[in-house]
């Protein structure tokens, strides 16, 4: 019978995964972080917007 072990990496494997290779990587990868914070507030707002306009219908 085989043993599965799983391992989380730590922080400097992480880094090494992600590391860019050159400059236009490091440009990939700074973009896709962008847009994802960008993604991340749009939604946060979103969650807001809806949960106040819930609590604003329940009033009436």
């Amino acid at each position: 019978m085989a043993n599965i072990t799983e391992s989380i990496p730590n922080d400097t494997e992480i880094d090494a995964m992600v590391s860019p290779r050159n400059k236009r990587s490091a440009e990939i990868i700074e973009r896709k972080r962008q847009v994802k914070r960008r993604l991340d507030d749009y939604l946060e707002q979103a969650e807001l917007r809806k949960s106040l306009g819930d609590d604003l219908e329940d009033d009436f």
